[in-house]
């Protein structure tokens, strides 16, 4: 889910330079490459970790000299009138089953328009109009292209308007632009949830189309008179994979073909475009991987705020090794993760002395799970009230032996957070 909300922000912020800086030229084909980088950058940046190398350069140790570690769903212990009585609340189980569903629904939908149109490629008859191969549909739909198909009903259209739509149809096909259309269609689809997904694959056909539009203006046609046949164009269009030639945003079409052709100095804007928003994914990139799975409590304190409860003693010593925020393999609590929340809900109960101050909050508590699996250096990194401190306190540490974090194939020691939110009803 940190991953999904990583690539997310990057969609959101590639759509934004991309709208500040690059539609208001004519440089088509490096737009291409933009809006490309802009679906695939936000899933790569991510995967980088550049903490380790950070951390080599004496100048940026500041920068890097953050408490990473990982969290638990919070674990909510609430009141019913006077007594106390535990509760779960996994809200994140509900987003996950929702994103799924979404996901789901929509890979079926991708489907579906798949083998639409391979059963419409394997039954349309073929026909060389101009010295093209089209294949010649019967029904009212408007000329489209897969790949390297060209569809097409000649009954539908005026011989003047043939060499135009072709050429328009033959760009797309010889550019590929097939291939842009699954991209967006599957980074949409991964990213449903993101309104700005929608919005940037919406981009990537219109500068589709608009090289398209190019190609028929370089081929020498009327410009006047091709906007006129795009204008009449009015046919209902059935196949989401396709590019077909009556796309919507003709206003935005005619505006571009009429537009003074930019310079070659514009693509200095271009090189620039991907410099500010790498640099930003890759900032929120080591934000998010040590810090997005806490709360905001935890961002604001884990660093400067020294714990407000002291280590809850241990019989074993602790090693002084370092402790890592997040490793290969995380600590396991037996059982994983669902035995955990058991273990805590079953535990944790209502101090009465806090029900009678009705005090109420987020505690957060963080520890290190030691390479023989005991947890230890048990702090309170938000501290609430000390009546609920203890609480949280006492019942973390009575957990048992954790199975020890991994890295590299070496057991290491690793820091873990857990934030225990009480509620009054």
């Amino acid at each position: 889910m940190i991953y999904l909300l990583q690539v997310n922000l990057g969609i959101i912020l590639f759509y934004a330079l991309y709208k500040l800086i690059c539609t208001r030229d004519t440089l088509f084909n490096s737009r291409r490459l933009i809006l490309l980088l802009s679906l695939i950058l936000p899933f790569i940046i991510p995967l980088i970790d550049i903490r380790e190398w950070m951390e080599t350069r004496e100048s940026l140790v500041m920068l890097t000299n953050f408490d990473y570690s990982t969290t638990i769903p919070e674990i909510v212990v609430g009141t019913s009138g006077t007594e106390p009585g535990n509760q779960v609340f996994v809200i994140s189980e509900w987003i996950k089953n929702i994103y799924i569903a979404g996901i789901l629904a929509l890979s079926v939908r991708l489907i579906v328009q798949a083998i639409s149109l391979y059963m419409i490629i394997l039954r349309t008859p073929e026909k060389t109009v101009n010295g093209i191969r089209i294949k010649c549909m019967k029904d009212k739909s408007g000329p489209f292209s897969f790949f390297n198909w060209i569809f097409l009903n000649p009954d539908n259209v005026k011989e003047e308007e043939i060499s135009e739509i072709l050429t328009h149809e033959m760009a797309h096909v010889r550019q590929r632009h097939s291939i842009d259309v699954i991209i967006s269609e599957l980074v949409n689809i991964c990213c449903w949830i993101n309104p700005f997904a929608w919005l940037m694959k919406r981009e990537v056909r219109l500068n589709l189309e608009f090289l398209a539009d190019r190609k028929v203006m370089d081929a020498g046609f009327a410009t006047k008179s091709y906007q006129y046949h795009l204008l009449g164009l009015t046919y209902s269009h059935k196949y989401g994979l396709s590019n077909n030639f009556n796309f919507s945003h003709l206003k935005q079409r005619i505006i571009m073909m009429n537009k003074k052709k930019t310079n070659g100095a514009g693509h200095i804007k271009y090189a620039l475009f991907t410099i500010p928003a790498f640099a930003l994914l890759l900032a929120g990139n080591i934000s998010c991987s040590s810090e997005a799975t806490k709360t905001d409590d935890v961002k604001e304190n884990a660093v400067t705020v020294k714990p407000d409860v002291e280590e809850v003693p241990i019989d074993k010593p602790v090693t002084k090794d370092e402790a890592f925020a997040v490793v290969e393999q995380m600590p396991e609590f037996p059982g994983g993760m669902k035995e955990l929340m058991t273990y805590l809900k079953d535990n944790i109960k209502y101090p009465k002395a806090a029900q009678d101050k009705k005090v109420q909050g987020r505690v957060i508590v963080q520890f290190v799970v030691e390479k023989d699996g005991t947890p230890t250096e048990f702090n309170v990194v938000r501290s609430v009230d000390p009546d609920l401190d203890a609480e949280a306190l006492r019942v973390l540490g009575g957990m048992p032996k954790w199975k020890p974090g991994m890295q590299k194939g070496q057991v290491v020691r690793v820091k873990y957070t857990v934030p225990v939110a009480f509620r009054l009803q």
